[in-house]
């Protein structure tokens, strides 16, 4: 019986300001729609490290000299390189690419896409190189030993490019997070006034029920649950717009990099895990505003 008087009362309660009731749903759904886009957008980042990572190797590449006479990795100079490498902690392969190669390497990855460049390539522009697999990408300390070698001429390590991927996607989640903080701020605010409104208007109907031996929590539960069902409102709005934007905008802007797997996607699933998660942190904060709001309102 008391629960369905404080559920009655807080959906009477919505009614009443059904203004600021409809102003809060919707800055609620936009700050929790914005925490669930950080949120993906960060297992994005993950899962996209996680793709370059399973494909980056490091190049060796060797001098003029070396590359022009050495087809296959039989060089003393080449050796030398080859079994520091082999021998080193932290390598999970070594594979000796001649200059040949490296020009049908290139010709094979470019050909389509940018046939100019290949037109523009002489066959001997391109070094020989060793191609190193990493036990861990992140570590390159492995390949110390041969850094100085004279015979080596560069060092091309594809973890910045992964670095690169990563951090863009993280700047993008830092602004996501900036401005769900500050939706937030307004949420707290309409939240504030939404249950000092409520609690003033019904003050005279509070007084009575408090002389007649009604406890403060029966008589704040009202408020209270007024801006838990908000949040839920806004919760359930700002899951329709997660799953509207992936099926209607998100999928069709990135189908091409998700193919190509430049980038990890945002599935379904994913949605659906952190929804939930962003629900249950807004009705949880909105309950703590609302108790804090009518708190110090009573203390005036």
């Amino acid at each position: 019986m008391k629960l369905g008087f404080v559920l009655r009362e807080a959906v009477r309660g919505l009614g009443r300001n059904i203004t600021m009731t409809i102003a809060l749903v919707i800055t609620t759904a936009i700050s929790l729609a914005l925490l669930a886009t950080g949120f993906l957008v960060t297992g994005m980042a993950s899962d996209t490290r996680d793709i370059y990572l399973d494909r980056t190797e490091v190049m060796i590449q060797f001098d003029e000299e070396t590359s022009a006479s050495d087809p296959d990795c039989s060089s003393e100079a080449c050796l030398e390189v080859r079994n520091l490498l082999e021998e080193a902690d932290g390598i999970d392969s070594v594979t000796y690419r001649s200059r040949e190669e490296s020009y049908e390497r290139f010709v094979e990855v470019f050909a389509e896409t940018d046939p100019l460049l290949v037109a523009e390539t002489s066959p001997d522009a391109l070094p020989a190189a060793l191609h190193v697999r990493l036990s861990d990408p992140l570590d390159p300390s492995p390949l110390d030993p041969v850094r100085d070698l004279p015979q080596v001429d560069t060092v091309v390590d594809q973890i910045e490019d992964v670095r690169g991927a990563t951090d863009n996607l993280n700047a993008v989640r830092n602004a996501t997070f900036l401005v769900a903080a500050i939706q937030t701020v307004a949420a707290i605010f309409l939240i504030a006034n939404m249950v000092q409104i409520a609690a003033y208007n019904r003050r005279d109907e509070i007084s009575i029920m408090r002389m007649v031996g009604a406890s403060r929590w029966f008589t704040q539960a009202p408020f209270v649950l007024e801006a838990v069902l908000a949040t839920l409102a806004g919760a359930v709005l700002a899951t329709v717009g997660l799953f509207l934007g992936k099926e209607l905008v998100i999928d069709d802007a990135l189908h091409s990099l998700y193919a190509s797997r430049v980038l990890a996607p945002v599935t379904t699933n994913d949605i659906w895990v952190i929804a939930p998660v962003v629900a249950v942190l807004g009705v949880v904060f909105s309950a703590v505003t609302a108790q804090v709001a009518l708190r110090l309102h009573v203390r005036k």
